[in-house]
């Protein structure tokens, strides 16, 4: 029997033995190896996370980019707009002004060319009225005499 108790005495030392070579020399290191692949693990999800809020702020900052490019584009045209409808006002207002200057010179060449015409008429008649007048007297009187009698009759004519 005590052989027996020595053979179990040796294998509980035995077990004993190779649970502590198992403990120092496997079960140390690949806690080591666990711990630093879950430091890695939380390395890369903390890395992440980081990469994710920086996407995050990324794409607000790009939103409010976006709201705000279209916020300015709208001003441009609104102001491209009024610049048209002021440049437009401005040619329409100017095209006005000379039309009515060309109608203004045109009345005024007309109203120039119909005195002319009246002048020419009254000289013409004036001429007509001193031939009859000089048949009808029988008589010419000298070129200044018919001239200063010419106009004033015309000017007596002209103010009735």
């Amino acid at each position: 029997m005590l052989t027996l108790n020595m053979n179990i005495f040796w294998v509980v030392f035995n077990i004993i033995i190779l649970f502590i070579l198992l403990r120092i020399f496997l079960y140390k290191p690949l806690q080591n190896i666990m711990q630093k692949r879950t430091e890695l693990i939380q390395n890369q999800i903390s890395s992440a996370e980081t990469k994710n809020k920086e996407a995050s702020a990324l794409k607000e900052q790009y939103e409010s980019s976006m709201k705000n490019a279209k916020a300015e584009s709208d001003e441009i045209v609104g102001q491209a707009k009024e610049r048209a409808k002021v440049q437009y006002d401005q040619i329409v207002g100017s095209a006005s002004e000379e039309a009515a200057q060309i109608v203004s010179q045109a009345h005024k060449t007309a109203e120039s060319d119909r005195d002319q015409m009246m002048r020419d008429a009254q000289s013409e008649l004036a001429e007509v009225a001193l031939a009859a007048a000089a048949k009808l007297i029988g008589k010419n009187i000298d070129d200044e005499a018919n001239r200063k009698m010419l106009d004033d009759f015309l000017s007596e004519e002209g103010s009735v």
